[in-house]
């Protein structure tokens, strides 16, 4: 093993934020060489990640309420700022993400989903890039199955759900929405700006 100085030690801080006691172990563990450190600790580090999110690149079905925890799971985790829903290449749903979001509050996602008819009978994959803060991208493919009569109902409680919260908060909130049709009559991007803040504490009321 190669000596482990301080000199090693601070480079591994300077360069991961680690403390002492975790860059001396990081270390030990690469028998004191720093570059096979820094591989070490990003491929660790990238894979915490993925655990953290439970960013799952394997695509499998979901019904629409596990694709709801989840969405609300990876926001609640972690440093999300930007949440896009795409089909086909086509944008269906592009939201800031400024606070975290409340259960209630996911509605105003996955409506416009089902406003389009993007979840029906038949199996639908979509994909969703998820932005942290730090600008890291993370894209996810779904696919996300329900039976007609759960894909009505859904939409009508998401719907009033939406409704209900927004007249809630109308006073203390602003919530931006623009809609962008030039692909297609029945295309359309959906664009919030949330203030979640606000709306957790109508919830806490």
């Amino acid at each position: 093993m190669n000596e482990i100085t301080l000199e090693k030690v601070e480079q591994i801080i300077e360069r991961t934020g680690l403390s002492y006691a975790e860059a001396k172990e990081a270390l030990e563990e690469n028998n004191g060489d720093v570059l096979e450190t820094l591989i070490y600790l990003e491929k660790k580090f990238e894979e915490e990640k993925k655990e953290r999110f439970n960013f799952n690149l394997e695509e499998k079905y979901e019904t629409i309420d596990e694709f709801k925890k989840w969405l609300s799971d990876i926001i609640k985790k972690g440093n999300i700022s930007r949440i896009k829903i795409k089909k086909d290449e086509k944008v269906l749903v592009d939201v800031p993400v400024n606070a975290g979001i409340a259960a209630g509050v996911i509605a105003v996602i996955l409506t416009p989903l089902l406003a389009v008819g993007v979840i029906t009978a038949v199996a639908t994959k979509i994909t969703i890039e998820v932005t942290e803060e730090d600008g890291t991208v993370h894209v996810v493919n779904k696919i996300i199955k329900e039976t007609a009569n759960d894909v009505k109902e859904k939409t009508v409680g998401f719907a009033g759900t939406v409704k209900d919260k927004l007249n809630k908060i109308k006073n203390n909130s602003k919530v931006n929405e623009n809609e962008d049709s030039k692909h297609a009559e029945d295309e359309s991007v959906y664009s919030y700006t949330v203030n979640f803040d606000e709306i957790d504490k109508e919830e806490q009321k």
